[in-house]
């Protein structure tokens, strides 16, 4: 008999969700169709990331993407949650976005917010996306674009 165990991420992927996990907002890009990113809050809970769409923004398909936060795009993959840990996202949400409008607040943990939840691992980028990437970079170093707003949603 073969005992099945979750074994830990690389230490690489936990650096990566830390980083993601501080940020104010960030842009998912779908790897399906690319196309104008959409908006979402960021929360950490326990070892996991997760996004959900923030308000006024359109949501977005599991699968495949992008989360773009300060200028660099990170490929992953997004998964649907659980329906018992909504309770729980709802609070880590409220507990780091609740400083802005007590609407956007609200809107964040609706049942229609939380249909637009995903869990977020970690992949590698494919070999085209790479060279995507690279040719982004040498684009958005000849445009010089001003830096993001600390909270955009708020």
């Amino acid at each position: 008999m073969t005992l099945l165990t979750r074994t830990a991420p690389p230490a690489h992927d936990l650096d990566l969700l830390g980083d993601l996990a501080t940020a104010a907002a960030v842009r998912i890009v779908p790897a399906a169709e690319p196309g104008a990113p959409s908006r979402s809050w960021v929360v950490r809970l326990g070892r996991d990331l997760y996004v959900r769409s923030a308000p006024g923004s359109t949501g977005v398909a599991g699968g495949r993407a992008h989360l773009q936060v300060d200028g660099s795009r990170r490929p992953v993959v997004l998964a649907e949650v659980a329906p018992e840990l909504h309770t729980l996202l709802d609070d880590a949400y409220l507990a780091k976005y609740g400083r802005c409008s007590p609407e956007k607040a609200a809107a964040v943990t609706s049942d229609v917010a939380a249909a637009s939840t995903f869990r977020v691992r970690p992949r590698r980028a494919t070999w085209a996306e790479r060279v995507e990437d690279a040719v982004d970079a040498v684009r958005g170093a000849m445009r010089r674009q001003p830096a993001e707003r600390p909270c955009p949603t708020c």
